[in-house]
C-alpha cells in the first residue's frame, strides 16, 4: 500500500460550466497547489456527460493537505470553484495500482 494520500474531488458543474470549471480547477493545479510543501501529482479529467469534472491529486500526507486547505488563498480559490459547480471530497491510500505493466 502507499504511503502518500489520494484526494479525489468530484465536482457537477452548473449548466454550460464544465470547460470553465475545468480551467479554473487546471489553472489553480497550475499555480497553487503544486506549488504547496507535500504536493506529488495532480490530473484533471472532464467527464463525457458534460457536467462532471475530477481532481485527483497525491500528496505527501494528511497534514500536507490540511496545511494547504489552512492557506488563506484556498478559501478565495473554492469561492471560485463554486461559481462553477458543487463538489466533495475523498481521501485516502491507494491500494492497488497498475500502471504500463507494472502493478503495486
Amino acid at each position: 500500500m502507499s504511503t502518500a494520500v489520494t484526494l479525489i474531488n468530484v465536482f457537477t458543474a452548473k449548466p454550460g460550466k464544465q470547460q470553465d470549471l475545468a480551467k479554473v480547477l487546471a489553472e489553480g493545479t497550475r499555480n497553487f497547489f503544486s506549488k504547496q510543501p507535500g504536493s506529488l501529482s495532480s490530473s484533471v479529467v472532464v467527464g463525457g456527460d458534460g457536467s462532471k469534472v475530477v481532481n485527483i491529486s497525491q500528496w505527501r500526507s494528511a497534514d500536507d493537505i490540511a496545511a494547504f486547505r489552512n492557506d488563506p488563498r484556498f478559501a478565495e480559490y473554492m469561492k471560485t470553484i463554486m461559481e462553477h459547480g458543487t463538489g466533495e471530497s475523498v481521501m485516502g491510500h491507494t491500494s492497488y495500482s497498475h500502471t504500463g505493466g507494472v502493478e503495486d
